[in-house]
């Protein structure tokens, strides 16, 4: 099966994007939960979601994200986009996003879009003590109970315990890179990177 990717870039703000090569892109209302939803051609109402699903050529379906981690899923006949922050991760969106997929086409291939770097993603005790050991790796001790997190590694987990064997990395980091993209954590703006896939 083929695909294509889009990462919106600056000046772009992704919230403004509405179509792609004369596509209509699908964008849900993100909450930083857990819960996927399966969109089609016809669905015209944005689901309350954090992972989005298709089988559609005729749409493309997208996250919006300023540091959080977009992943792209990769199926047969099918492909799925993930948002997934801390809250997201810890929640298991990664996981649940496979497991839906897998229902009816196996997770092929994982493709982890531009996000905030395990060296400047900073965060507090609060955070570090919410995971359990399995995520041990991918925090590392700053001081002044002070943590950086490792995003990456952390929805890595998630997806190889979901089976899937093949990654893919896009290059970037949202916070040193801020040139090319939008970080809140940099910037503190309220514009958002686009990232979106479609079946070709």
């Amino acid at each position: 099966m083929t695909y294509e990717i889009f990462v919106s870039k600056k000046p772009l703000d992704g919230r403004e994007i509405e179509e792609i090569k004369g596509l209509p892109v699908v964008k849900p209302i993100q909450v930083h939960g857990n819960l996927v939803a399966f969109v089609g051609k016809g669905k015209s109402r944005r689901p309350k979601a954090d992972a989005v699903v298709t089988d559609s050529k005729e749409i493309w379906i997208g996250v919006l994200a300023a540091d959080c981690l977009p992943i792209f899923l990769i199926g047969e006949g099918v492909v799925g986009v993930v948002h997934a922050g801390w809250r997201g991760t810890l929640k298991g969106i990664a996981f649940n996003a496979v497991s839906y997929i897998n229902k009816f086409s196996r997770v092929k291939k994982a493709i982890f879009g531009v996000s905030i770097c395990k060296f400047c993603y900073e965060v507090g005790e609060d955070v570090r003590s919410l995971f359990p050991p399995m995520y041990d790796g991918c925090f590392k001790e700053i001081g002044e109970g002070k943590f950086l997190f490792d995003i990456k590694t952390a929805n890595l987990i998630q997806l190889k315990s979901a089976g899937v064997r093949d990654f893919e990395f896009l290059e970037g980091c949202t916070c040193c890179d801020n040139h090319l993209f939008y970080s809140y954590r940099k910037e503190k703006t309220q514009k958002r990177n686009l990232f979106a896939i479609r079946i070709t």
